[in-house]
């Protein structure tokens, strides 16, 4: 999944970031890489919620907010080196 190992990496270079699907698909992932859609993001955000490398937050008019749960950063570096 190219779109979760991208978020991984962002995140290993800027672990306080935080922001919701489209912020994500706008400063995270590769500029001018058309090809990735909002569905294959929200589907890798949910991979990685689910593997507890991220966080998943809800404001108060319901948008999700992603950020790196930080005590797997180390973990997440090795996740990322064996793929």
């Amino acid at each position: 999944m190219a779109e979760a190992r991208e978020i991984l990496s962002y995140l290993i270079e800027h672990p306080d970031a935080k922001d919701t699907v489209d912020g994500i698909l706008r400063w995270w992932l590769t500029k001018g890489n058309s090809e990735i859609r909002k569905g294959e993001v929200e589907e890798a955000l949910d991979f990685l919620v689910a593997k507890g490398f991220l966080i998943e937050r809800e404001t108060s008019d319901l948008k999700k907010i992603y950020g790196v749960e930080r005590e797997r950063l180390g973990e997440i570096e090795t996740y990322l080196k064996d793929l």
